[in-house]
């Protein structure tokens, strides 16, 4: 299987790269460290950190001209998240092995960007894959050069600590499960019982290696939403879930940014109040945000969940 070392970050594709940077400072508090120009790419970059968080970042890459590959990825789907990258211990033996899973990937020298879903099913989710040295992979040209000064605060923030885990869509949760463990080493840790949701179900599984997660979203009847995801974008990332800090500050923060919120759901394990919620992909650069807060460690998600081995 892969041997993914971390996830390193979310990338995603926008047409303004200096708007969408902003954004990301501004609204999501993350911190900007780099950013660069790359002609042989086709694209401009800036990569952030996600503050208190163990190493997470994130990715916003803009085309440079017309044909840029880039311009392509926008011109298809519209500004929105791009690619999971992770990387690996050893890139060679990783390109070894995405051919004996028959996954197609394209090799960018410094990196392979592979079609993280089965063969023989639909296409939409890219695992950005790289070895060490981090530096001239995904677009950035690994030229030294001095950190990107910190934008001043614009007001508050949401108050992010982690990316919790990325969502993906695909018609059938149980064969993208399985696939995903024969692949990377997933393992399933919670899903939704049968019925559970009029329109779709889904399925938490953990990364090897990391502190993230990985749910699988399948639609439940032609109308899902998740069903019109896939037909629109493919078996892509539907979502990215963020765990905020404060509540209370977080909406605050949404309020004085002008972003709305949507989809508020409330409820109480053993005794602790949690809260998760959404920003409508509009409003974020085009993906879904889903926010969550929890009164203690665990009771949003819990751990009680996990399945009992077979």
């Amino acid at each position: 299987m892969l041997n993914i070392y971390r996830i390193d970050h979310i990338g995603q594709v926008v047409p303004d790269l200096e708007k969408q940077v902003a954004l990301m400072e501004g609204l999501f508090g993350f911190r900007r460290a780099r950013t660069w120009e790359n002609a042989a790419q086709g694209c401009r970059g800036a990569l952030l950190d996600v503050p208190g968080s163990w190493g997470q970042r994130w990715e916003v890459l803009a085309p440079l001209g017309s044909d840029s590959p880039y311009q392509a990825f926008l011109d298809s789907n519209g500004a929105g998240l791009h690619h999971v990258a992770a990387q690996v211990t050893d890139l060679a033996a990783t390109k070894k092995h995405l051919k004996q899973l028959k996954v197609a990937f394209q090799d960018r020298e410094n990196w392979v960007d592979a079609a993280f879903a089965p063969p023989d099913g639909p296409a939409g989710m890219t695992l950005r894959l790289f070895a060490p040295p981090v530096l001239a992979t995904c677009g950035d040209d690994g030229k030294p050069r001095k950190a990107a000064e910190p934008a001043p605060a614009a007001g508050p923030d949401l108050g992010i600590v982690t990316i919790e885990q990325v969502g993906q869509a695909y018609p059938d949760r149980d064969a993208l499960a399985a696939w995903c463990e024969k692949a990377v080493g997933m393992r399933e840790v919670y899903r939704t019982r049968e019925g559970e949701h009029p329109d779709m179900a889904t399925m938490v599984l953990t990364i090897p290696g990391t502190q993230m997660r990985w749910e699988l979203i399948a639609p439940i009847g032609a109308e899902s939403f998740v069903q019109r995801f896939i037909d629109k974008r493919g078996a892509g990332v539907a979502h990215v879930t963020f765990e905020v800090r404060d509540y209370d500050a977080a909406m605050a923060a949404a309020e004085h940014h002008g972003v709305p919120t949507i989809n508020l759901h409330e409820g109480e394990t053993d005794g602790a109040k949690w809260r998760d919620w959404f920003i409508h992909p509009k409003h974020t650069g085009g993906f879904l945000t889903q926010l969550f807060w929890e009164e203690r460690p665990g009771v949003w998600s819990r751990s009680d969940k996990i399945p009992a081995p077979k």
